[in-house]
C-alpha cells in the first residue's frame, strides 16, 4: 500500500480528476446520494491518497484541513473503494489523518460529519456524537468530535 499527501494546490490535473471521479463511484453512485461533493472545501485541505502500489489504482482516500479561521480542523470524505473492503484500511485511514492533524495543528479539536451507522466505528478513535442526526445526500449523519487530549490509538 502507497499512502501520499498532497496539498490541493500540489494536485495535478489527472490526480484531481482521478481523486474525484473515486468519491463520486462510492459516494453519489454506489451510495445513490446525489449531494454536493464539490463543496468548497478541497481547496483548503490536505488530500490523503491510497494506492494499491506506488502508481497503482487509487483505493482510499481522505481529506484533512486544520482550524481555518472561525472553523475548527476536520477529515472527511473518507473512502475505501470496493477492492480494498474488509481489510482494515479505513481505521488506517482515520488513524493517518488524525495523526497529520495532530503532527500540523497539535492539541486541536476535530470534527467529523459521520455517516450515523458508522458512529461506533468514529468512538473507536475518541470521536463523540454531539446534537441530533441530519439527512445530507439522503443519508442519516451525525457530528462527532474529537476533543483535545484524546490519545490516538496505534
Amino acid at each position: 500500500m502507497h499512502l501520499r499527501w498532497t496539498a490541493f494546490e500540489d494536485l495535478s490535473v489527472h490526480q484531481l480528476y482521478e481523486l474525484l471521479a473515486f468519491r463520486q463511484s462510492v459516494f453519489i453512485v454506489e451510495q445513490a446520494s446525489a449531494y454536493p461533493d464539490l463543496d468548497g472545501l478541497d481547496q483548503t485541505c490536505w488530500h490523503l491518497m491510497v494506492r494499491d502500489r506506488p502508481g497503482g489504482a487509487l483505493i482510499g482516500c481522505l481529506r484533512a484541513r486544520g482550524p481555518w479561521g472561525e472553523e475548527p480542523a476536520l477529515i472527511g470524505r473518507i473512502v475505501v473503494g470496493p477492492a480494498a473492503r474488509g481489510t482494515g484500511l479505513g481505521r488506517r485511514l482515520v488513524a493517518e489523518g488524525l495523526r497529520f492533524l495532530e503532527r500540523e495543528y497539535p492539541r486541536t479539536d476535530v470534527r467529523i460529519g459521520a455517516q450515523a451507522h458508522l458512529q461506533n466505528f468514529y468512538a473507536s478513535f475518541g470521536f463523540v456524537t454531539e446534537g441530533g442526526e441530519y439527512d445530507d445526500g439522503g443519508i442519516p449523519h451525525v457530528t462527532m468530535w474529537r476533543r483535545v487530549g484524546v490519545a490516538l490509538a496505534a
